[in-house]
C-alpha cells in the first residue's frame, strides 16, 4: 500500500509539468489539411487540389504547356493557415516536367526533368472559407484571390 502512495505523490508532482503552457501551446501555423484540427479539412482540401490539377491539365493541353517538356504535371499543393485567425498565410504549388528520348545509337533512355515551386498569389491572409469558395468555381486558375494582384494561373 505504501508503494501506491509513493507512486501517487510522484505522479502528482508531474501533473503541473505535463500541463504547462509550452506543452499545451498551439502552433502559430498549421497545414490547411489540419485546420481547424488534425486532418479536419483533409477531404475538402484534397478535392480542391484535385480540382486545380484537373483544370491545369485542361489548360496545359490547350495552350499553356508548349515547350521542351511533353509531360508537365501539377504535383502537390500545400497551404499554411495562421491558427489564431483562420487565415491562409501562404500556398506553394509544385509542378514537375519531363521529357524522355531514346538515344538511337545506344538505346539508352535520356531523361530531362525539372520542377517548379510556385507561390500562389495571396493577399495578406485570406480567410480559409474565402479561399475555398474562390477556388471551387469552374475556372479556378482565372481567380484572383482576395488581396492578390494576379490570378492563380498568372502566377
Amino acid at each position: 500500500m505504501q508503494w501506491i502512495l509513493r507512486l501517487s505523490r510522484r505522479l502528482l508532482v508531474l501533473v503541473p509539468v505535463l500541463f504547462s503552457p509550452p506543452l499545451l501551446a498551439q502552433p502559430a501555423f498549421v497545414d490547411l489539411v489540419d485546420f481547424p484540427s488534425g486532418e479536419a479539412n483533409w477531404d475538402r482540401f484534397h478535392d480542391l487540389e484535385a480540382h486545380l490539377a484537373q483544370r491545369f491539365d485542361v489548360v496545359c493541353a490547350d495552350t499553356l504547356c508548349e515547350g521542351p517538356y511533353s509531360n508537365l504535371r501539377a504535383l502537390q499543393l500545400r497551404c499554411s493557415v495562421r491558427a489564431a485567425n483562420a487565415r491562409v498565410q501562404a500556398c506553394t504549388w509544385i509542378f514537375i516536367a519531363s521529357d524522355l528520348q531514346v538515344d538511337p545509337g545506344t538505346g539508352s533512355v535520356l531523361v530531362d526533368n525539372r520542377r517548379w515551386a510556385c507561390a500562389l498569389p495571396l493577399g495578406t491572409g485570406v480567410p480559409v472559407e474565402a479561399f475555398h469558395t474562390a477556388l471551387a468555381g469552374p475556372e479556378p486558375l482565372t481567380v484572383t484571390l482576395p488581396g492578390a494582384r494576379q490570378s492563380v494561373g498568372e502566377a
